[in-house]
């Protein structure tokens, strides 16, 4: 009898020793296991009784059938031996790798079991190869199947609220048919309602963690920032703007200071604001000025603190009795009067406005040139004042007039950017003091620091610590940009720099001007960019901001970044105020908040500069893959060169590799901006920008260029009615090395030709100048090479043109004149 079941655990070899043991004894005998001689035809059939004890018939072959097989198919039995328990059977032939089935029956033909022998024990299933290798377990797995149901018909498509309600209910239409209330105070539809409501919400989260998974379909601000970062592009938060602010006020208040904000946090700066009519210059308290800022009016706070002096309100240069004079475009160095009742205190890195105060034309006030306003800081003063601000004990004095007088001088970088009269006669009269500095001058930033601490709260979920405040702020919080001083450090303005370099800043380094402590124990919180480079043990955070404008304070995990405890209470103070409304205009600032009085004026003199609104989600998905394309490493001689001209110095290089005898060089070859050539200091400092793109094995070697001098002569002739002496005075201004002239060292670069063309282009552009023909066109020095015929002079791969037409330096080029009036030509 074949078995109708699968069942993990048999018992019938069990029940079948103990109906022997039974009173009177049932004598059944069956098969509990089979074993196979390896190589031979023949089976031992093991028993559970001795074969004597049961059948009473002794098994023949006849009794014994095996079925099955492939290419063996149902072998026979050709005797069989009985010994105690075991029946050994032997075989006309060995199997295949089938499986067998072996039955004891009673007959030949026959169905049933030998008398005496368990129907359920009378046939065992067997395989001939048990004995080949095999990486499989042997025993044989008789677990039931499981049983497939039939999925319900579910709308996967169903993403909303309303699809899910439907979906439910049609469910329960389907399981419960006599069900058909639709009424929403029904409880069933209410408990529907709540399932699809929960149903929605995760179908929202599910979507939204697949669209923030990519840049391309990202929504939150958060996610789009995260993924630029891994593509080392920085989605910047805007940055707020600068300005220069100056202030006027009475001998009183000699030597009051006006406060900076905090270097490490930005904030509590002296507040100054953009004008509010009928509001006086100095702000009695705090909270007429938040009043003006909700208001409308526009937030400053001073950067650098300021010692004020009535002397430096108002200061008048001196010329030295020279008349009609001006301050040419360029100029570093100036003289200006020194006043023995009210001496001057200027110190070197002390900042110096210089301002037109008089129009040129009619020499009146108030057509002054808003235009010509220009901030230097000062690297050279003589007579300077003490560290404590105390008057050179000896002034300097012009000997021939006994005029004080004090000598300041300026960075190249902060030169004068355009001609500043001075004085001039004006329909016969000589009109002075067309110009004059002021040196009650600062640097200003947008915002405003709020006056108290705001609790933080956190926010749920995520993997880190998350707070935001508990009162959120109207306004986008302040972010400074920071700029590097000379030993790479962070810093809000660099004292050390030009005044220009103030106003230059990266977007890609900012920080929130907000201060976070621990309520406890007070500990201090830092703002970074990011926590990747954030020890375990770093008091740090970053400052995220979504679309809203909300900001979420990220802190560490406890590797990147100090973990907050579980019960710790944090708050913060923050400064608001960011972007493109802070690009007031100039003379916007006439407020100041201050505790003394005194001051009769603020303002400042030129626009505010350098607001930016936070870049956009759309521009940040473009730009983020193109700065992962940026070259980070130079390799080849184009990428030395490329990585040099990354430095703002740099107009042009030229990189060669040459084998040095142990290992290669690059040699750069730069063309550095302006006039100014090669030092020591400008190598060392670009080796060393250059060293972090370096690849490992390569030396590198900065190299000057080689200028090629020129010799040009240009026979030119005038127009009627005009002086020959005065079209060569303009030719030479129009070919000179100065900014704005032809031959500026900034106009070549390497392997540039000079074309005769634009030569002959540039003259005849001279006013008076009707006809032009080259005399000599060719390098200085050397033979002509058909240079005219050619029309150009060529340059090789490392060679610049130049042609400075100094008479101290002729090697460094010349150019001359012909100029013939239009009467001597005839």
């Amino acid at each position: 009898m074949k078995s109708q079941y699968l069942c993990s655990n048999p018992g019938r070899i069990a029940a079948v020793r103990q109906a022997a043991q039974a009173d009177p004894p049932r004598a059944f005998n069956g098969i509990e296991y089979l074993e196979v001689v390896h190589g031979q035809p023949r089976l031992l059939l093991h028993f559970v009784h001795d074969l004597a004890f049961a059948p009473a018939a002794p098994l023949t072959a006849a009794n014994v059938e095996i079925r099955g097989g492939v290419r063996v198919r149902d072998p026979h039995a050709i005797g069989v031996a009985a010994s105690g328990d075991v029946l050994t059977v032997e075989l006309d032939s060995i199997g295949d790798f089938s499986r067998y089935q072996l039955r004891l029956v009673a007959s030949a033909g026959s169905e049933a079991p030998p008398e005496g022998i368990d129907p359920a024990l009378a046939q065992i299933a067997f395989g001939f190869k048990v004995d080949c290798p095999s990486d499989f377990d042997c025993r044989v797995e008789d677990d039931c199947a499981p049983l497939l149901q039939r999925a319900p018909d579910i709308d996967y498509l169903a993403r909303d609220y309303q699809s899910f309600r439907r979906l439910v209910l049609d469910r329960l239409s389907v399981l419960m048919p006599n069900w058909k209330e639709r009424s929403p105070a029904d409880l069933m539809v209410t408990l529907s309602e709540a399932l699809a409501f929960r149903a929605d919400e995760i179908a929202y989260f599910q979507d939204a963690v697949a669209t923030e998974a990519y840049l391309g379909t990202a929504r939150q601000r958060v996610s789009v920032r995260r993924h630029a970062r891994l593509l080392d592009y920085a989605v910047h938060e805007g940055c707020n703007a600068r300005t220069w602010v100056a202030f006027e006020i009475d001998a009183a208040s000699d030597g009051q200071m006006l406060t900076a904000c905090d270097g490490a946090t930005g904030l509590d700066g002296t507040l100054l604001l953009t004008r509010a009519h009928g509001s006086p210059t100095r702000l009695g308290s705090p909270d007429s000025a938040q009043a003006l800022v909700a208001a409308g009016a526009q937030p400053f706070e001073l950067l650098t603190p300021l010692q004020l002096y009535s002397a430096h309100n108002d200061l008048r240069f001196y010329t030295w009795s020279d008349e009609a004079c001006c301050l040419p475009r360029g100029a570093t160095h100036a003289f200006l009067r020194d006043d023995e009742a009210n001496r001057l205190r200027l110190r070197v890195g002390d900042l110096l406005l210089l301002e037109a105060r008089a129009g040129t034309t009619n020499g009146l006030a108030q057509d002054a040139d808003a235009q010509q306003r220009h901030v230097v800081r000062l690297t050279h003063v003589d007579p300077e004042a003490s560290p404590g601000r105390a008057p050179s004990p000896v002034p300097r004095r012009d000997r021939v007039t006994e005029q004080s007088l004090v000598e300041v001088q300026w960075q190249a970088e902060d030169a004068l950017p355009f001609d500043l009269c001075l004085s001039k006669v004006i329909a016969g009269v000589l009109v002075q003091d067309m110009a004059g500095a002021c040196a009650n001058i600062v640097l200003a930033d947008h915002g405003f620091s709020a006056p108290r601490f705001e609790s933080l709260v956190p926010v749920p979920g995520g993997r880190v610590p998350r707070f935001r405040l508990a009162q959120p702020t109207l306004l986008p919080w302040t972010r400074q940009a920071l700029v590097r001083d000379a030993s790479g450090q962070p810093l809000l303005v660099d004292p050390a720099a030009s005044a220009t370099a103030a106003l230059r800043r990266d977007l890609a380094d900012t920080r929130e001007a907000v201060l976070v402590t621990s309520d406890g124990d007070r500990r201090r919180w830092s703002a970074r960019r990011d926590l990747l480079q954030s020890g375990a043990a770093a008091a740090e955070f970053v400052a995220e901001a979504e679309a809203d404008g909300q900001v979420l304070l990220r802190f560490g995990d406890g590797v990147n970044g100090l973990r907050p405890g579980a019960a710790e209470a944090l708050s913060a103070r923050v400064r608001v105020g960011n972007g493109s409304a802070g690009n007031v205009g100039a003379d916007a600032i006439a407020h100041v908040l201050c505790n003394f009085d005194g001051i009769t004026r603020v303002r400042n003199p030129l626009p505010a500069a350098g607001g930016v609104d936070p870049v956009t989600l759309a521009r940040a998905r473009m730009d983020a893959p193109q700065a992962f394309r940026r070259q980070e490493r130079a390799v080849t001689a184009p990428d030395y060169a490329e990585v040099a001209m990354r430095d703002a110095r740099v107009q042009r290089a030229v990189a060669t590799r040459r084998w040095t005898g142990s290992w290669h060089t690059m040699f750069i070859t730069v063309d550095r901006r302006g006039a100014e050539g090669m030092d020591p200091a400008f190598e060392d400092s670009l080796t060393a920008f250059i060293d972090r793109y370096r690849l490992a094995g390569h030396d590198v070697e900065i190299d000057a260029p080689a200028y090629v001098a020129l010799d040009i002569a240009l026979h030119v002739c005038t127009r009627p009615g005009y002086f020959a002496a005065d079209v060569q005075r303009r030719l030479l201004r129009v070919f000179a090395a100065t900014p704005g002239g032809f031959f500026h060292p900034d106009r070549f670069s390497f392997g540039e030709p000079v074309y005769l063309s634009a030569v002959v282009a540039a003259a005849m552009a001279v006013q008076g100048v009707s006809h032009v023909e080259p005399l000599r066109f060719q390098r200085l020095g050397r033979q002509p090479h058909g240079e005219i015929d050619a029309g150009r002079i060529a340059m090789a791969r490392l060679e610049i043109a130049r042609l400075d037409n100094d008479p101290n330096a002729p090697e460094h080029g010349r150019i001359r004149f012909e100029v013939h009036a239009a009467e001597e030509m005839k």
